[in-house]
């Protein structure tokens, strides 16, 4: 699926969020602090971000997410085997899901309600189906 579909889903969401947004319309400053902490490839096209500050934040490209929180996990999407969500996901104000790569274990963050279109995203550019775990707390 083309990066710009990918964009107007965004878009059309219409969710009101603080930190979470597409690449193309972050700020600058803050894009220069993502960008100071990786390197994209040349082919390696940033969709979209969720910058709460300087030292936690992460990037989700076409190929890769960039997660940084006081370190940077870097996961390339073809590594992906599973993304886990739990059952209490939809009520809940800040949420998170599981990313497993390479026997490890990414507790994304995620803000408010943005869950929705941050799977969206993630399920066109893995082809993976999402599972709900009715008992995997948030936390």
């Amino acid at each position: 699926m083309k990066i710009s579909i990918l964009e107007a889903k965004f878009r059309r969401s219409k969710l009101k969020l603080n930190y979470t947004e597409l690449w193309k319309t972050l700020n600058i400053s803050k894009q220069n602090i993502i960008l100071q902490s990786i390197n994209l490839s040349i082919n390696e096209t940033p969709i979209v971000t969720s910058f709460i500050n300087n030292i936690e934040w992460w990037l989700l490209t076409d190929q890769t997410i960039y997660n940084y929180n006081n370190y940077l996990d870097i996961i390339l999407l073809s590594n992906i085997s599973k993304i886990e969500m739990f059952k209490d996901i939809k009520t809940l104000n800040e949420s998170c899901i599981n990313i497993y790569y390479n026997e490890k274990i990414l507790l994304l963050k995620l803000e408010e309600t943005s869950w929705i279109i941050i799977v969206e995203i993630l399920k066109h550019l893995t082809h993976l189906n999402i599972s709900i775990d009715k008992n995997f707390d948030q936390y």
